[in-house]
């Protein structure tokens, strides 16, 4: 009896360590990201930018619809005035564009031009001024945006009908 137990036992250890040795183990696997290739540039047609077109600007009606804003309209005044200096602001990029193209004489379009930015600049402080006015000094404030956007306009005319055009 002693050796059916000890076979048995014996029996039952060899399975057991077979059952063990045999068992798979998963291997650890390390898995290496693939290498980023960056995709290889299709060429493609080069867009050749549009010519400046010129800005129809009716702006006597644009001041014409502000002009007579109130104290209580202020808000709506300096949005406007806001309106005002950014369609200046594309009327001066168009002439530049225009005059990076010219090649004849441009001495008296270069003084034009400049006279133009000095106005374009007093335009926007005159913008940051009015929005401080004060009920009192409302109407001299918005004398003085009158005058700016009256002179801006001067000189873009000027430059846009230089005899260099």
């Amino acid at each position: 009896m002693k050796i059916h137990r000890q076979a048995a036992l014996a029996a039952i250890l060899g399975f057991a360590l077979l059952a063990l040795g045999c068992a798979k183990k998963e291997p650890t696997v390390v898995v290496q990201p693939a290498p980023v290739v960056p995709p290889t540039p299709v060429p493609t047609a080069r867009r050749v930018p549009a010519p400046p077109q010129p800005v129809v600007v009716d702006s006597s009606a644009s001041w014409m619809a502000i002009k007579d804003f109130t104290y209580d309209q202020r808000a709506d005044f300096i949005a406007g005035i806001g309106m005002l200096a950014n369609q200046l602001d594309g009327q001066v990029n168009l002439l530049k564009a225009k005059r990076a193209t010219m090649t004849t004489d441009t001495k008296d379009w270069d003084l034009a031009m400049s006279g133009l930015t000095d106005a374009q600049s007093y335009l926007h402080s005159m913008a940051t001024e009015v929005a401080k006015a004060t009920p009192d000094a409302w109407d001299q404030e918005k004398e003085k945006v009158s005058q700016a956007w009256a002179r801006a306009q001067d000189a873009y005319d000027k430059v846009r009908t230089s005899t260099t055009n």
